[in-house]
């Protein structure tokens, strides 16, 4: 291996925050009712170290009213057969460490969980027909799902400075 490979190219941007799991969030709107909502995705470093994107799968969320045809005759509604509960998300609520995306690479699969839970309120279903943007554009169009985090601390998410300083780290 020769010095060149040992290093990868990335870019950090300014007007987000990252987590620890390389995620990068975007702040949308504030609202004291329904809470913050945030637009998440892979950061460039993330995605240069995976390599080339084949398949992303993001966490569907289903309504458990889809479902009703299932309804024991007693007005049970419990999920039977759906699989919704095997997809990772049962509705559109997602619990901290429930897988949010499946990230299938040149390199093999890379599994993003929820780094808090959240609802999700919208998924980018363009990465799904197109995963190559998220190694083309991971700040712009390659960005996964807009979510509204339950009590995330915005104080445990890293400045663009702090983010490369825990790159230097890992």
């Amino acid at each position: 291996m020769t010095d060149a490979e040992d290093f990868i190219e990335f870019k950090i941007i300014d007007d987000r925050q990252y987590s620890k799991d390389h995620l990068w969030f975007m702040k949308l709107e504030s609202d004291e009712e329904t809470g913050d909502l945030f637009k998440i995705g892979i950061s460039d470093f993330l995605q240069a170290e995976l390599g080339d994107m084949i398949r992303v799968v993001l966490a569907q969320p289903a309504s458990v009213d889809e479902y009703d045809e299932f309804a024991a005759e007693d007005g049970d509604t419990e999920q039977v057969g759906t699989g919704a509960r095997d997809a990772g998300a049962s509705g559109h609520e997602v619990l901290e460490e429930e897988t949010l995306a499946t990230l299938r690479t040149s390199n093999g699969r890379h599994v993003i969980d929820a780094p808090v839970a959240c609802h999700i309120v919208e998924l980018n279903g363009e990465v799904e027909d197109s995963p190559e943007l998220v190694n083309e554009d991971p700040y712009g169009d390659g960005w996964l799902m807009n979510i509204r985090p339950d009590g995330l601390d915005e104080d445990e998410l890293l400045s663009p400075d702090e983010y490369l300083e825990h790159l230097y780290e890992v």
